[in-house]
């Protein structure tokens, strides 16, 4: 039986993490690199399973990137280069083509950079990963960075927190992106995915530390959007922080270094024909 028909007979809240990531998941993989015949090259885990904050009935945020067979890249037609498929099983997949990846990756995309360094992988591709983590530092933009986890925190104080109330979704989400604009700040290199690492490198208040790890355990054992009550010192923090962050973003402007793309054209091509060719 295919694991989406299996999926339909199976209480989802029984589901067992490790039954996930084991046997669901790499056959979601399987079935889309057959579907699509395609290569996976990385899949992980993004999201709140990423970070460390998912409640019990988090759905999985299963990213990859994959590359097709070399004729693909010898169309004169434009292909799509994006991948998306929702299971039964509350499994969201979502990959980009390799050259798209890439070509991201060379502006330092900071969603695409968390892929790299996500906690939870699926699946690797051992000599692309190591190429890639080789030169990742030399593409991480922290100007873009710094925008994207402030537009982040934002979002989420703008379109939630004051709309719905202090949720513990809500609110982990917004103190992550302030949190990570402060190590991008204090650092220049991209911020940790693990949030439990993020805050012990950022928050020296052992205070606010309790304060988070009381709100971390509410989030798991709760319900994604249950209302929580967010410590008040923890708040007036974070929105201290926010505010500063507003105010200084249009000055960040640290010294940034043009660098080549040679290498990862290099990836490119070497990830296209593989030295073991795709069956």
């Amino acid at each position: 039986m295919e694991i989406g028909s299996l999926s339909k007979c199976l209480d989802k809240a029984n589901l067992s993490t490790n039954y996930m990531e084991k046997v669901a998941i790499p056959t979601h993989l399987r079935e889309v690199e057959e579907e699509y015949g395609v290569k996976i090259l990385l899949a992980v885990e993004s999201g709140s399973r990423a970070w460390g904050f998912e409640s019990k009935n988090s759905d999985w945020d299963v990213r990859f990137i994959y590359v097709h067979k070399p004729k693909w890249y010898f169309m004169i037609k434009e292909q799509r280069d994006v991948i998306e498929r929702m299971y039964e099983d509350d499994v969201d997949l979502a990959g980009w083509e390799l050259r798209k990846a890439l070509e991201l990756f060379s502006h330092g995309n900071p969603s695409l950079l968390e892929w790299f360094n996500s906690p939870k992988v699926y699946y690797k591709n051992e000599e692309f990963i190591r190429r890639i983590l080789e030169v990742e530092s030399l593409y991480f933009n922290p100007i873009r960075g710094m925008y994207h986890y402030n537009r982040m925190y934002n979002k989420h104080n703008e379109r939630y927190l004051r709309k719905e109330g202090c949720s513990a979704k809500r609110f982990l989400y917004y103190l992550r992106g302030v949190l990570a604009c402060k190590w991008i700040e204090k650092n220049m290199t991209m911020p940790p995915v693990a949030f439990k690492e993020l805050v012990e490198a950022v928050v020296d208040d052992a205070e606010i530390k309790v304060q988070i790890d009381r709100l971390l355990q509410l989030k798991k054992s709760g319900n994604e959007c249950d209302l929580q009550m967010v410590d008040a010192k923890l708040q007036l923090y974070t929105h201290r922080l926010a505010d500063y962050y507003d105010a200084s973003i249009g000055s960040f402007r640290p010294e940034l270094h043009r660098v080549s793309s040679n290498k990862l054209d290099a990836i490119l091509y070497d990830m296209v024909f593989p030295t073991k060719p795709h069956e």
